[in-house]
């Protein structure tokens, strides 16, 4: 290629991003290079944008989430050519550890992430390539399958889960992974789905997703809200996507006795809480944690997005260019937009 050089989104420090002109990245035998089409902003992204992230070193281009097009591909590539539409999932396991023969890639000891979406072009590693990367079908936009990372640790959380028909879910914190939770609740027949947030906004793209119910807990108290909207017994399940103690706290008193719970949202490495052991014991409350996902939930989200069973773009706010990624973040940050496609092409 004639241009040695692009446009970036460098994460210096925490709270402080710089968009720099930075090297195309050199691909090897194995990989692609890709051309960002779009690139969606993530809860990580704006965790690692205030406080930073263990695995995103400072001097690296942000961003994970994306669709493009293939420009260049490395000799052994079979799967790809320029000029393919894709969509790359953001990591892979190794497949040949103890935790992977295990079915349980998602904790791979040696698995492979990938940055730099916040770019206009993108490596896309070998071991991604082959495990985690598909074509993006004609008859679907870029838009349809750009959630393909964040859908596939939901896809990872609801397995275990396991909503039956007719079940009641209590869904706690409603941003795109909340979003996307209430959609699999649905598809997997949840009849009472209740959406909190403190968002109006985030609340409002519940409602037309097709929750039951919407509860601001700034206005209401939420627990007494579902406790009332589930005859006093309290929701069959609970997902927690806030990634707070008070969340975590929440999703354990709003289900009823032996309801699920799944505590989706990370904490911080020094949060602590305490446990209600004795209503948890005597309750038969089952409490699932989740992290990342496997080849296994990458496929099925990627069916679940293609087939429109998951509606990605109405959790897509609004468009802007690369230089204003951080405001992107900040508009999350503050409950005024879902998720925002950054489009490197896209002028300020």
């Amino acid at each position: 290629m004639s241009q040695q050089t692009m446009r970036g989104m460098v994460y210096i420090e925490p709270q402080k991003l710089e968009l720099r002109e930075v090297p195309i990245p050199q691909i090897g035998p194995d990989d692609i290079l890709v051309k960002v089409h779009l690139a969606t902003t993530c809860g990580t992204d704006l965790k690692t944008y205030k406080r930073g992230h263990h695995e995103i070193p400072k001097g690296s281009v942000l961003g994970h989430e994306l669709v493009g097009e293939v420009v260049e591909a490395g000799k052994n590539v079979t799967k790809f050519k320029p000029g393919m539409r894709v969509v790359p999932h953001n990591s892979a396991p190794c497949g040949t550890c103890y935790l992977c023969k295990h079915g349980q890639g998602n904790m791979c000891e040696s698995i492979l992430f990938n940055f730099g979406a916040f770019a206009e072009y993108i490596r896309i590693p070998g071991r991604i390539v082959d495990i985690n990367t598909f074509e993006i079908p004609e008859a679907n936009s870029y838009e349809e399958v750009a959630l393909l990372e964040p859908l596939s640790t939901v896809v990872h959380g609801q397995r275990l889960l396991k909503i039956q028909q007719g079940e009641s879910a209590a869904l706690i914190g409603i941003g795109p992974i909340g979003l996307m939770h209430l959609q699999m609740a649905l598809n997997s027949g949840a009849s009472n789905i209740i959406a909190v947030d403190i968002s109006d906004t985030r609340l409002e793209v519940a409602k037309k997703l097709g929750a039951t119910h919407i509860i601001n807990a700034n206005k209401v108290d939420p627990l007494e809200a579902i406790k009332d909207l589930t005859h006093g017994r309290g929701s069959d399940v609970s997902v927690e996507s806030t990634g707070s103690v008070a969340g975590w706290k929440s999703s354990l008193k709003a289900v009823r006795k032996g309801g699920r719970v799944l505590w989706f949202g990370g904490l911080k490495p020094e949060d602590r809480m305490d446990l209600e052991v004795h209503h948890i014991h005597y309750s038969e409350t089952t409490i699932y944690n989740t992290h990342h996902s496997s080849p296994l939930d990458v496929l099925i989200a990627f069916e679940l997005l293609t087939s429109g069973r998951v509606d990605a773009k109405s959790l897509i706010s609004m468009e802007m260019p690369l230089e204003k990624v951080e405001e992107a973040l900040l508009k999350m940050a503050a409950g005024e937009v879902v998720k925002v496609a950054i489009k490197p092409n896209l002028s300020a």
